[in-house]
């Protein structure tokens, strides 16, 4: 279901303690609880010298990173990634190392985790997005975790509510979670005050509506030359996140409020494509940019403002050449929504059952989720914990003020059925179809709304 993370002044910490909701789980093998109690047992001297292998689409950095364990120096999602791993290579009690598996690209790493799976050799550990969570949980194909979090200190007591439903599929917890991350508008606010849209103390006003958006675009164009939106939509999905979030804006959604069927034809729909056209036709974005040129073009001084993610806040933070800044994306339909999702880490079920990698995979997991502050000052991802969000450390890192509107009540999760990024698939799909086939546009999202209805079992 989608779920909107309340206000943080709102969000309590009476949420569960990894514990009691699945009662006798089941993996994969048909194990249970004997299996549960065998990783409960697990002792030290078992661990000692285990080697586990974990899969994620963040990048190969190790040439850049090499040994380092010091976080202070690590910028990015790679950096940070490899440098953690490092880290708990260097100073676990246990005697466990972590190896990074040769990875995919992000666009083609779960094709490569089916592979694995279908192969009978998952990795031990592997990042899996809050989306797609249900889709393996229901499958059997993640372990459980209620029943063994404990042993390795696992509390989601300070986890985010949306953050505890992420990482659990019909009542059963499949996963930790690492962070809630969305689409922002990265702005360069002296392209903005160029065109004479800044405040009194020279930050950037951002419209509120449709026609300001647009406004805002041509005053852009006319007064300084340059474009208004840097948007990656060629072999990218921000181009459609951008699409979905403006239908979100609107208080609709791709899906029936029952989540059982497809809404991808609604009016809603068209007109956040159409605005994404009339941004194209009037030269206010180039609509055949991938997602490198568009962050080039913005880099370069090209554009006013990139529509990105929460990942490449610090990035932006080192290496833009000119006065930036991280905001929300504007709300221009009335309903303060946008796109988002989560980064968790789950153990895939392995065929050997063995209960020492088990053990091992979670007391890594279990280490990735105490530094989630680490995660989230090193990359501009919002932090999945209530006390790291109530930090000052965090508030007080660049740019977090800016954008701490989005984690509170700007956007919208996706939702969290098995189908849905079969779904997701369907809905690219349609929209590439119209901006890049010239297909008709009505004739393009009726088609696609029967596909969804398809893959719903409608």
């Amino acid at each position: 279901m989608k779920t909107r993370i309340p206000a943080l002044a709102a969000v309590t910490t009476a949420a569960l303690l990894l514990a009691g909701c699945s009662g006798g789980t089941t993996t994969g093998g048909g194990s249970g609880e004997d299996l549960a109690a065998s990783i409960n047992d697990v002792t030290t001297e078992q661990l000692n010298g285990t080697k586990i292998e974990f899969a994620h689409f963040f990048g190969n950095c190790d040439d850049e990173v090499g040994d380092n364990t010091d976080l202070a120096n690590a910028v990015g999602e790679c950096a940070t990634l490899t440098t953690l791993m490092n880290k708990f290579n260097a100073d676990n009690e246990f005697g466990i190392t972590v190896e990074r598996l040769g990875g995919a690209a992000w666009d083609s790493f779960y094709d490569q985790l089916n592979a694995s799976i279908a192969g009978g050799t998952p990795p031990d550990v592997t990042v899996m997005h809050g989306q797609s969570l249900p889709d393996y949980a229901e499958r059997n194909l993640l372990l459980p975790l209620d029943d063994i979090a404990e042993a390795a200190d696992i509390d989601l007591s300070d986890a985010l509510p949306v953050e505890q439903e992420a990482v659990q599929s019909d009542g059963v917890t499949y996963a930790v979670p690492f962070d809630y991350h969305a689409a922002l508008a990265h702005v360069n606010v002296d392209i903005f005050k160029e065109a004479g849209l800044v405040d009194a103390d020279g930050n950037p006003k951002l419209p509120t509506s449709e026609a300001e958006f647009l406004a805002d675009a041509a005053k852009v164009k006319q007064t300084t030359g340059k474009e208004f939106l840097a948007i990656p939509r060629v072999s990218d999905n921000l181009g459609w996140h951008f699409v979905n979030s403006m239908i979100m804006q609107q208080g609709s959604s791709i899906l029936s409020d029952d989540l059982s069927s497809g809404n991808l034809d609604s009016t809603e729909a068209k007109t956040a494509i159409e605005l994404e056209d009339a941004l194209v036709d009037g030269g206010y974005t180039d609509g055949n940019q991938t997602y490198d040129a568009a962050n080039q073009s913005f880099i370069n001084g090209d554009v006013a403002m990139l529509y990105n993610g929460t990942w490449v806040v610090n990035t932006l933070v080192d290496t833009a050449p000119f006065n930036y800044q991280a905001h929300t994306f504007p709300n221009l339909y009335g309903e303060p929504n946008g796109w988002a999702n989560q980064h968790t880490w789950a153990i895939p079920v392995q065929k050997d059952q063995n209960p020492v990698k088990y053990r091992a995979a979670l007391e890594f997991i279990s280490y990735l989720y105490a530094n989630d502050v680490a995660w989230a000052l090193g990359t501009g991802h919002i932090a999945a914990r209530t006390s790291v969000l109530d930090s000052a450390e965090y508030q007080n890192a660049p740019q977090r003020a800016n954008y701490a509107s989005t984690a509170a009540d700007a956007t919208v999760t996706l939702p969290h059925i098995q189908n849905w990024p079969a779904v997701e698939k369907i809905a690219v799909q349609s929209v590439e179809s119209i901006w890049f086939q010239d297909a008709d546009i009505d004739e393009a999202l009726t088609n696609g709304n029967g596909q969804i209805d398809a893959a719903l079992g409608g």
